[in-house]
């Protein structure tokens, strides 16, 4: 939060609740993403128009060819940028709200995405493709012991034969660092639509023997001087961390075949002791 002088204030401060609609009892605290997390997302990523994947995704799939499935497609990010470039393109993502968003981004821009709300390890759509990719750490959001597996099943499942599935993994924690960030600030941005102030925390923590990580986050909107929203979500885990090896197991046991790993998003092959690597592989 910040003061009128407008200096952080310690998220853990006092607070009240508006019109009933959140407090500190855990029954309130929400962890899907939906509501502010949602309706935010797009605030507080701004442009992503030069981000490295979107290249880099572009590379691949004229590489492997269309269609293209975009999992976790979200608010749009890649999937409304793609389709204005005649890419033939669906969408999936188990978030009602996050779909809205991106059904609406793409009527303002005179597109018309075909998205499917279904979760991954259930994944069960009409087509086959030549390229899904999974952005951002959106298959790293699965963290029960089955789910991944089945996960790259249904992938491999959709993929035509000579088809490739490209994913990021993020490993941001070593031994010796911090298991627990406190609480950070994380945006304070002007919403455009309406002119108030948004401001959101964010509180991670791992757990490296399971490798898996914890995350909660903080909303305030301010307009005209008054708070008129309040949310906090709490997803505990948020998600599990591979390392390269535990991902090529993953992708063979899936029946995936030329396995490539590389150094965030480029062609270069990955190294042992990177942070960020893409894993790519096929169908036979």
């Amino acid at each position: 939060m910040k003061n009128p002088d407008g200096e952080m204030k310690d998220p853990d401060g006092e607070r009240s609740d508006l019109d009933g609609e959140r407090s500190d009892t855990d029954d309130h605290i929400r962890r899907d993403y939906a509501g502010l997390v949602a309706g935010t997302w797009d605030l507080w990523r701004d442009n992503t128009a030069d981000w490295e994947d979107r290249f880099f995704f572009l590379d691949i799939l004229r590489e492997y060819g269309e269609p293209v499935l975009d999992v976790g497609c979200g608010t749009g990010r890649l999937i409304l940028d793609f389709l204005a470039q005649g890419i033939d393109v669906d969408g999936v993502d188990n978030s009602a709200e996050m779909l809205a968003v991106c059904r609406e981004k793409g009527y303002k821009s005179g597109l018309n995405p075909l998205l499917y709300q279904q979760n991954m390890e259930t994944l069960d759509l009409p087509r086959r493709y030549r390229t899904i990719l999974v952005p951002s750490s959106s298959f790293q959001l699965l963290t029960e012991a089955d789910a991944a597996p089945a996960a790259l099943l249904r992938f491999t499942a959709h993929l035509q034969p000579g088809g490739a599935l490209i994913m990021p993994f993020s490993f941001d924690w070593r031994e010796g660092e911090p298991l627990d960030t406190g609480w950070q600030p994380l945006f304070d941005k002007i919403r455009p639509k309406d002119g108030a102030r948004v401001r959101s925390w964010t509180h991670e923590w791992v757990e490296p023997d399971c490798q898996l990580w914890h995350a909660e986050q903080r909303f305030e909107v301010e307009l005209g001087g008054e708070i008129i929203a309040r949310e906090e979500h709490r997803r505990s885990p948020e998600g599990r961390w591979y390392s390269q090896d535990q991902v090529r197991r993953l992708y063979q046991q899936a029946g995936l075949i030329d396995i490539r790993l590389f150094q965030g998003f480029t062609r270069a092959s990955a190294a042992d002791d990177d942070r960020l690597f893409c894993a790519l592989g096929v169908k036979p």
